[in-house]
């Protein structure tokens, strides 16, 4: 990785930053997508009150928003690499 001194982030890091981003973006679409088309979802999902239906969402929606930053800063790092 390069170090500018021109006050401004170089294109390596604005290049791994943008895929580290559409990396995490694409897990978080495709852990939902998943998660619609399991049985479970279409089957006992609906039958549950709207306060466990919020509970269960926003324990997914926290696993799944770590696990997109964990994602984002690995593809970050790594295609700083790769375009370095």
């Amino acid at each position: 990785m390069i170090i500018a001194l021109s006050c401004g982030p170089t294109q390596e890091i604005l290049f791994s930053l943008f895929g580290g981003f559409i990396g995490a973006a694409i897990f978080v679409v495709y852990a939902h997508y998943k998660m619609y088309k399991t049985k479970y979802y279409s089957e006992e999902y609906v039958c549950f009150s709207v306060g466990r239906k919020l509970f269960i969402y926003l324990g997914f929606l926290i696993v799944n928003l770590c696990l997109a930053t964990l994602l984002f800063w690995i593809f970050t790092f790594a295609l700083t690499f790769v375009f370095t």
